[in-house]
Formats: C-alpha cells, sequence, structure tokens
C-alpha cells in the first residue's frame, strides 16, 4: 500500500511569530540576526526583504544597504521552541506518526485514512486549524514520500494544499533545479555543473548510476533514486530522551558572576533531584549562556565519572561556566542539560586519575539529609550558601563631620562644592 505523507510549513517561521505578537511588522521587510555586531548575519529574512535582495546569510550592514527600510529582530529561542511544540500538538491530534522540525512537521497519515480520509483533506483541515489556533498562515504538500511532499510545500507561494498524484513524482520533479534534492550542497552541485552540466532534476534522472558515479562517487544510487522521485525514510517521531534539562531566565539581565553563579547553583539543584530520584548520575553536562543581545553560546565538559551529588555537579557546572560566558555583554538566561544519564558510581575505579572527584560518605548522607528535609518542608527550608540571592546595597554618602568656626563662633558643616 502507498504512503501518504504530509508536509507542513510555515515560510520564515521566526518572523511568522515576531508579526503575531508585534502588529507593526506585517508586511514590511523584517530579518532575523544576532544584534552584537553589524556584521553578524542574517538568519532569516522575510519574503518582502527577498523581493529587495536580502537573503539569509547576508551581514547586516549589507543587507540595509540593499534595503534601506528593513528590520532586524533578535532570535528569540523560547517562542520558537513553544510554538514548535504547539504546532506538534496540533499535528498529533491526526496521527501518532509526527516527525516535528523548526517551523514545518511531516506526518504519516497511511494508517489514519479511513478516520479522516485522504491526505489532501487532512492537510486542509489541519491548515485551517493552525490559522484559527495559532494565526499562522501554513503550506501543506502531500505525497507518497517526504521527499516530494516537502518539495510540494516549499514551491507554493500562497497557504493552500499541493498534492502530487501517485504515480507522478517523477514527472514533478523534472523541472526543479537539483538543489532541491537533499545531500546536493553547494559542493556537488559545482561537481554535477562542472563535469556533467547537469542543472535540472530531469537531466540527473536520464543519466545512469555509473554515468552519476563519475561526479558525485558513491552518492550516484541514492541521488538518481531521489531525481526518480523515491524516498524510503520513514517518518520518525522523536525519540524519549534521557537527557535532563533546567532552564531559568532571569529577572533582569546581569553580568554580576555573584548573581549568575546564584541562578546556576539553582539549576544544578534542579537536575541533582532529578538524578537523584531516577538513581542515575550524569557523565556529560553542556551549559547554554543566553546573552541580552540574542546571542547564545554553549560549552560541554564530559565528567571522568557519573555523579548526582549538588556540590560535586557544582564544581564542575562552575568550572565549565568561566570557560564558556566570556563576553562582555549582560546575560539573559541559562540553561543546563546533563545527559549520558548512567548508574551513579558507587566506587572508584583501581586506576582512576588522582583529579577525580568522589563523593565520600559524608556527602552522600548530607545529600540524602537535605532532600529529604526539603521534600517534607519545601525547597527552601535549607539552602547552600552560594544560593542565597546578593542584595546590592545602595552606597550613600556620609555627611562630613561639624567643625569649628573661630569667625562664627560655632561649630558648621563644610561641604564641597
Amino acid at each position: 500500500m502507498d504512503r501518504e505523507i504530509l508536509h507542513v510549513t510555515i515560510p520564515a517561521f521566526p518572523i511568522a511569530l515576531a508579526r503575531v505578537i508585534h502588529s507593526n511588522l506585517r508586511g514590511r521587510p523584517v530579518a532575523v540576526a544576532p544584534l552584537n555586531s553589524e556584521r553578524a548575519l542574517l538568519q532569516c529574512v522575510s519574503q518582502e526583504a527577498a523581493s529587495d535582495g536580502v537573503h539569509a546569510g547576508t551581514p547586516i550592514f549589507q543587507a540595509k544597504k540593499a534595503c534601506p527600510s528593513l528590520i532586524v529582530i533578535a532570535p528569540d529561542p523560547h517562542l520558537t521552541a513553544k510554538a514548535s511544540q504547539a504546532l506538534s500538538e496540533l499535528s498529533a491530534e491526526y496521527t501518532p506518526m509526527v516527525e516535528p522540525g523548526a517551523g514545518r512537521v511531516f506526518l504519516d497519515v497511511t494508517a489514519s485514512r479511513r478516520l479522516f480520509g485522504p491526505a489532501r483533506d487532512v492537510a486542509a483541515r489541519l491548515e485551517r486549524e493552525i490559522s484559527s489556533r495559532l494565526s499562522l498562515e501554513a503550506m501543506a504538500g502531500a505525497g507518497i514520500n517526504k521527499l516530494v511532499s516537502r518539495v510540494a510545500a516549499d514551491v507554493m507561494q500562497e497557504p493552500g494544499v499541493y498534492d502530487v498524484f501517485h504515480g507522478s513524482e517523477r514527472h514533478f520533479l523534472a523541472p526543479f533545479p537539483v538543489s532541491v534534492l537533499p545531500g546536493v550542497g553547494e559542493a556537488r552541485q559545482m561537481l554535477l555543473f562542472r563535469d556533467l552540466n547537469l542543472q535540472r532534476v530531469e537531466q540527473v534522472a536520464s543519466l545512469s548510476v555509473p554515468q552519476l558515479r563519475l561526479a558525485v562517487g558513491p552518492f550516484a544510487p541514492l541521488l538518481h533514486d531521489r531525481a526518480c522521485g523515491i524516498d524510503r525514510s520513514p517518518v520518525q517521531p522523536p525519540r524519549l530522551s534521557t537527557e535532563i534539562v533546567e532552564e531559568g531566565l532571569l529577572d533582569q539581565e546581569e553580568n554580576d558572576d555573584r548573581i549568575l553563579l546564584c541562578e546556576l547553583l539553582r539549576l544544578v539543584e534542579g537536575c541533582g533531584v532529578r538524578l537523584r530520584r531516577l538513581r542515575k548520575g550524569a557523565r556529560k553536562i553542556s551549559l547554554s549562556v543566553m546573552y541580552a543581545d540574542g546571542v547564545t553560546e554553549q560549552g560541554k565538559k564530559t565528567l571522568p565519572m557519573p555523579t548526582s551529588l549538588d556540590l560535586l555537579l557544582l564544581c564542575e557546572v562552575e568550572e565549565l561556566f568561566f570557560a564558556t560566558c566570556k563576553r562582555r555583554q549582560r546575560v539573559r538566561g541559562l540553561r543546563l542539560n546533563c545527559d549520558q544519564v548512567a548508574e551513579d558510581a558507587g566506587q572508584m575505579d583501581l586506576f582512576a586519575p588522582a583529579t577525580v572527584h568522589v563523593a565520600s560518605k559524608k556527602q552522600s548522607d548530607l545529600q540524602d539529609t537535605l532532600d529529604a528535609l526539603r521534600e517534607k518542608h519545601g525547597k527552601n527550608v535549607v539552602r547552600w550558601g552560594k544560593g542565597v540571592p546578593v542584595r546590592k546595597e545602595k552606597l550613600t554618602v556620609s555627611e562630613p563631620a561639624p567643625q569649628w568656626d573661630p569667625e562664627q563662633n560655632r561649630y558648621m558643616t563644610l561641604t564641597k562644592n
């Protein structure tokens, strides 16, 4: 039985989300880029900006020369993640086979055809629900595989459904440039253009696999199948992850290390208590520092042995923080990931390096006691000293002491103008 695959995409997804919140951006040329430098590259551009010659990957100063009315906004990863989750939840109402992405989603509706009808009907209903619930305009492509449905949705200029009939996949892809095929980047395009003068998909499909192998080598069989509209890759729902994530946004942007370390300890405590409930330890940690100008830097570190105790984790996370946070810019938020979760180390290896931190019996007992107290009386009943918020006291200038003035025959307070 032929598969029924849908691909739903929202063009310029970050800009579309920003226009839902800020109506003044609608109908105007908009681009998304970090605001830390005029040489920062554009990540996404609107259709109005693209019509003025602005493209993704262009530096901001060059884009503003080409389009003086261009509005550049900072990326908002939190809003993007929230909207992507909402898009996945809407799609999951029609089938459990949902493969999410950034502003796009694949659906395999083969098994739910009797419930909701053919793929084009599901796409039309899903498009209407995205418009009514999320206030976003979506393009949908329906086909026999992921390749055809993706190309069908990407070539649309207006919201709607592009249904590619089964058996017409090769003819549908024939007039498109070879760049629409997955795996054909700039390097392979140069090979195809230079060696074989292949510019359209139909030209690639007309050649045999041995002829293509002269230009692209072992990639030739897969390239020939894709040029003929054959794609066997399944729709893959996201797998369950053992990764433990804690994220926090500061009340106001800060660059004080004491305040940032205080927030970092809160994230460590959150990850630590979840690890201990699983009776597991983290072997790998990664820290993302989100700056006020939209730039995000990430540092990773592999621990010598799995651990879940707060102090041992904090020691490693602090070292990673100072190695990652080096920009002279205020910090907006922090994100801590504990990955490669494994059984907590109970005994040190015989030939382990001397620098490995091993939890002692006293540290383990102390942590168990703290967990028991916090579970019974609240998480703030006992706190580490580093986790106490720093109070910024206002500096007050003391008045000078009064001095004796012989001319006035009394004490007077002298002030400096």
